[in-house]
């Protein structure tokens, strides 16, 4: 009940300050294991998403931001798996699988942190690994406008339109072996990369920038 509330009043603010929008919903399975895998260029990133839908989205997080306090309770109440920098972190992966094995749904960035330039990084595979060992399908997902919401160095967010667009599922092959956890997870990056480009949303690399499409 308290999460429903708290989900409520973010959904509320995103609306107000950030003209929230969500394209593509219709993208996202209703039920069954999916794996939401989207690019990372804001701390803003998951709160996002997982106001997409009314399902439960559990993410990955690092395991430092339990010790802050305040986020690292919240954090344990909305069940992040936690991943230790340099350490083991077969238990967090193992306890996905169970997650997607239920049903659930995951929350994914690729790169594994956020995104440097204004397009999304190299992947790694884990995302490609999900897939094969649970069955879950993945759904690409591309964000817009939380690098302008809340940019890197800032200790604040501000108002900025922020948008999100769900691509349809991928179907992944079944091979489970770490080339084609890589084959995926390029694919995965390749569809996101191909909207950012199209949109052309974010810092240019020549260090212009550009504002989010007005949807």
């Amino acid at each position: 009940m308290w999460i429903r509330f708290v989900r409520f009043m973010l959904y509320i603010w995103m609306r107000i300050f950030h003209g929230l929008q969500f394209h593509g919903l219709e993208n996202v399975p209703r039920e069954g294991p999916v794996i939401i895998a989207a690019n990372h260029p804001s701390y803003f990133d998951p709160v996002v998403l997982s106001l997409a839908t009314g399902r439960h989205i559990r993410f990955f997080a690092l395991a430092d931001l339990l010790k802050v306090p305040l986020i690292g309770w919240f954090l344990r109440q909305w069940g992040i798996l936690p991943v230790h920098r340099g350490g083991d972190n077969e238990p967090t992966v193992q306890k996905a699988l169970r997650i997607l094995r239920r049903g659930g749904a995951i929350g994914i960035f690729p790169e594994g942190r956020r995104s440097f330039p204004w397009l999304m990084g190299d992947p790694k595979p884990g995302v490609g690994r999900l897939a094969v060992q649970s069955g879950a399908r993945i759904v690409p997902c591309v964000i817009y406008g939380t690098w302008k919401a809340w940019p890197r160095l800032t200790a604040l967010p501000h108002p900025a339109k922020i948008v999100v667009d769900f691509l349809p599922p991928l179907e992944v092959p079944p091979e489970d072996t770490r080339e084609n956890h890589e084959r995926i997870a390029r694919r995965v990056r390749d569809l996101i990369v191909a909207e950012q480009l199209r949109h052309r949303v974010g810092p240019a690399p020549s260090g212009a920038r550009r504002e989010a499409p007005d949807y």
